[in-house]
């Protein structure tokens, strides 16, 4: 018989349980959200505040820049005051819970409480106006009149004044259709549960643009509801994929002038979409009386600036750059805002490159496309472009890995000349700085009172810019930093400081695989750390590459659950590898056509390095997990790296990407036909398994299918391996985040393998979904 282990206490868990983002999140404040400039010199803002010493709530701000000082918009009391007089009744502050706040002009604000618009009269306290919102999704047009929504197959108008609505384009059909979200991506259910109309309205509200995506050619795809929250049997959900080697949707942009309803269209020019839509990764914009938009071929090798007359509907290609091998991006990170400009003015483009191995801007001739000379140059990567301004051909831009021996990662403010003349560093306060570039393509357009053009980083006379800074083991703070006077306003700061009892992430530096290459991360201590102790290492994993892993900000949702893993008695540890972005393009795309090396190697290199320089970690007890990407290498680590990872926990993991979504395997994976595709898949690795494997997905996940993990199951029983898993019903590709079944699954696995112990029986994990959403949304929101 054998000898029952101690059982972890349950303190343990209950330390867990109070850092886990879905816990922690909600109760942090001094994260700024909404962020605008009115003018030249104020800002409007909204930061969350803890009020009475208990609900946090959006508190509506207005920083005067020039006299270095900020202030509520309205008192809470005041605001309660008006609103109360108008419902006839008198509210409390919870009914402010989902407010959300809007300035369309310099002295109205606009409190949106369930679906009312409340117009305040800033100078004279008054209630001016009230309002029910539309009650469908829709992109509401920057002069606030009028709103596009989805009916049947196209985008419809409403005139937001008189009610009238009407369709802007012609009738669709299924899976051909105007202005929806495309069903082959990452996320198809999700678009058909929230179904917001994909489109862009130009800054004086004239023409509104979207795109009809073809995918009626596409092969099917399904999953099964295996427990529908309202009981009865299974329910199958089909819809269109596009996997490797299948064919793609078809993208065709097509723009209405909305005063007399003359359509032109981009059909003759498509191009395909990558995981979502085109315009919520911001690859479109107007400028100038024209539209543009970025294509690129299947692989990404060739990226392309296509130019729509608005006038005369004559289609251009402006610009194309073919990469000699690899893919190419726009941007260092997939999603963020393509690092290019269209200079109106001047006829001229500024065009982001990685020509020379390191992401640089160059300018080109806007008729002619031809390259005129480079901007920046240097071996370092220019991150966001922050502000143009044409008249004084000078533009800001955050670059990281300018300064030698410092983390290479690390974002500095820097002005330039369009001639590459003048570069200067702008501000520098020792952390990481996140400033939100100009929004050429605007603001989100989902809320009718948001002035949707309007900069969200630097003002409009560029003096003035709104930073986020911080580091993995510094509260996230706001600041407006003048760039004239080098002073700076602080907005906000997290308060982490309030509820974190462990010691602070602690930094390192470490070498990958090669034995040359500098990576960096960061260990998390449980709470009751003592050096003297000896404690598993817990390794969380994501190889990438689309974006960096080692967020320099500090909380993250990452670092949290990292953390709540270190609660139970472990250390655990965040660092970056070889395959990740913000370095040079040797550095990113070192895992090209591998996807798990040589970042495996590289954290495999690290764990060793780690268990030398700390005599508290014990290179006997190392665990690892991850989720998507993530979930494929924590389970490979155990495949590949017996001697160094004993114990994984796989979650939603792409086993087999040869049957995962084309942009993703077809951009990172290497063409087909290779064996390094076929290497890269888990099920032929499956038979090496070491150690002990615990595989999490759930039933409804609409970006990797169930049916990744459970592949890997068939192929793990077939070779007699012993492992664990839990397929969490209703459940999708956030499953970590969404399930509290499946965090005590990966904390009871973790406790079992890796401390010896039982985990405890009178343990439940509750927490509220909404609730973890909204805090999630703003620590998110503030990590800029």
């Amino acid at each position: 018989m054998s000898q029952r282990r101690e059982p972890l206490p349950v303190g343990a868990y209950d330390r867990a349980r109070a850092v886990l983002p879905h816990v922690l999140a909600p109760q942090l404040t001094g994260h700024v959200t909404e962020v605008y400039w009115i003018d030249d010199h104020r800002l409007f803002y909204t930061v969350s505040q803890r009020v009475d010493g208990a609900a946090v709530l959006l508190r509506p701000m207005i920083a005067t820049a020039q006299a270095g000082s900020s202030a509520s918009a309205i008192e809470f009391d005041d605001l309660l005051e008006l609103l109360s007089t108008q419902a006839g009744k008198m509210l409390a502050l919870s009914d402010l819970a989902s407010a959300t706040y809007d300035m369309p002009s310099g002295n109205r604000l606009v409190a949106t409480i369930s679906g009312i618009a409340y117009h305040i009269a800033l100078d004279r306290h008054a209630l001016i106006a009230t309002e029910p919102l539309d009650p469908l999704p829709a992109l509401y047009s920057p002069d606030g009149r009028n709103a596009a929504f989805l009916k049947d197959d196209t985008v419809w108008l409403r005139e937001r004044s008189t009610g009238i609505e009407r369709p802007l384009f012609p009738d669709g059909e299924p899976l051909y259709r105007f202005g929806h979200p495309f069903e082959a991506g990452a996320a198809p259910l999700a678009g058909r549960r929230y179904p917001m109309p994909q489109g862009l309205w130009s800054a004086d509200s004239a023409w509104f643009v979207t795109h009809r995506i073809d995918e009626r050619h596409l092969p099917d795809g399904g999953l099964v509801e295996h427990a529908p929250p309202n009981g009865g049997p299974p329910i199958v959900h089909r819809y269109k994929v596009s996997l490797a080697g299948d064919p793609l949707p078809r993208v065709e942009f097509v723009a209405v002038h909305v005063a007399t309803g003359r359509i032109v269209s981009a059909a003759d020019e498509p191009t395909i979409p990558q995981a979502f839509s085109p315009f919520q990764f911001r690859h479109c914009w107007f400028a100038g009386g024209y539209f543009y938009y970025l294509t690129h071929d299947r692989f990404c090798a060739t990226i392309g600036l296509i130019e729509l007359d608005l006038q005369t509907g004559a289609l251009r290609r402006v610009i194309e750059e073919q990469a000699g091998s690899g893919w190419l991006d726009t941007s260092a990170s997939l999603g963020s805002q393509p690092l290019i400009r269209v200079l109106p003015a001047s006829s001229e483009l500024i065009w982001y490159s990685e020509a020379d191995g390191f992401g640089h801007l160059y300018l080109h001739d806007l008729r002619s496309g031809a390259r005129k000379h480079r901007i920046t140059r240097g071996a370092w990567m220019v991150r966001e472009i922050v502000h143009v301004d044409e008249a004084e051909r000078r533009l800001l831009y955050l670059a990281n890995g300018t300064e030698g021996d410092r983390d290479p990662a690390l974002r500095r403010l820097y002005a330039i000349d369009f001639d590459g003349t003048g570069n200067a560093m702008l501000l520098d306060t020792g952390d990481d700085i996140g400033i939100r570039p100009d929004i050429v393509a605007g603001i989100e357009q989902t809320r009718p009172h948001r002035p949707s053009y309007a900069s969200s980083g630097i003002s409009p006379d560029g003096r003035y810019a709104v930073a986020s800074l911080g580091a993995a083991n510094v509260p996230t703070r706001a600041i407006v930093a003048d760039l004239k006077a080098q002073r700076n306003l602080t907005l906000a700061e997290s308060d982490i400081d309030r509820f974190w009892r462990a010691p602070k992430p602690q930094l390192f530096e470490a070498l990958a695989s090669d034995g040359v290459t500098r990576l960096y991360g960061a260990l998390y201590l449980p709470s009751d750390f003592d050096a003297d102790r000896s404690y598993p290492l817990v390794d969380y994993i994501y190889p990438g590459p689309q974006t960096n892993w080692f967020q320099r900000r500090f909380p993250t949702p990452d670092a949290l659950l990292l953390q709540s893993v270190a609660e139970l008695g472990m250390v655990g540890v965040i660092v970056e590898s070889r395959g990740l972005p913000l370095r040079s393009r040797v550095f990113h795309q070192a895992g090209h056509s591998s996807l798990h090396e040589p970042q495996l190697g590289d954290h495999a290199a690290v764990m060793s390095q780690l268990c030398e320089r700390y005599p508290f970690l014990d290179r006997n007890r190392i665990g690892i997990f991850g989720q998507s990407g993530g979930g494929h290498a924590a389970a490979r680590a155990l495949f590949d790296y017996p001697e160094v990872f004993k114990t994984g926990v796989s979650i939603c993991g792409n086993h087999d990407c040869r049957n995962y979504l084309s942009f993703w395997i077809d951009k990172y994976g290497g063409r087909p036909g290779t064996p390094a595709r076929d290497l890269q898949s888990n099920l032929d690795a499956a038979a090496r398994l070491q150690g002990q494997l615990l595989l999490i997905h759930g039933d409804m996940d609409d970006n990797v299918h169930v049916g990744q993990t459970l592949a890997l199951v068939a192929r793990l029983s077939e070779a007699g391996k012993r492992f664990r898993q839990l397929i969490v019903p209703g459940t999708g590709h956030g499953v970590i985040f969404e399930s509290a079944a499946a965090i005590t699954a990966m904390w009871d696995f973790f406790a079992d393998h890796l401390l010896d112990a039982e985990p405890p029986e009178d343990f439940a994990l509750r927490f509220d979904l909404m609730e973890a959403s909204t805090g999630l949304h703003r620590m998110i929101s503030g990590n800029y």
